[in-house]
């Protein structure tokens, strides 16, 4: 399970290397270098739609799910 926009691009890094595409090729089909490949995957607000830019051109997808913690009682009425 991912909770930080760090583990989210480690996550990204990982399919990356599972996947057996270069980062190079990647960044040319997103039209950038190489290292601003690296620096887009470290930039601290990495988000889901930055990592569907570059999973999108290997053929990935990320999502978010939301669940309800069962384990937290809120009173609606307060």
């Amino acid at each position: 399970m991912i909770h930080t926009n760090k583990e989210l691009a480690q996550a990204v890094n990982e399919v990356i290397k599972e996947s057996g595409y270069k980062k190079n090729w990647i960044a040319d089909q997103l039209g950038i270098s190489r290292q601003a490949l690296t620096h887009f995957l470290q930039k601290a607000n990495f988000s889901i739609d930055d990592a569907n830019k570059i999973l999108d051109i290997i053929g990935y997808k990320a999502s978010a799910k939301v669940d309800k913690n069962i384990l937290r009682n809120i009173d609606k009425n307060s």
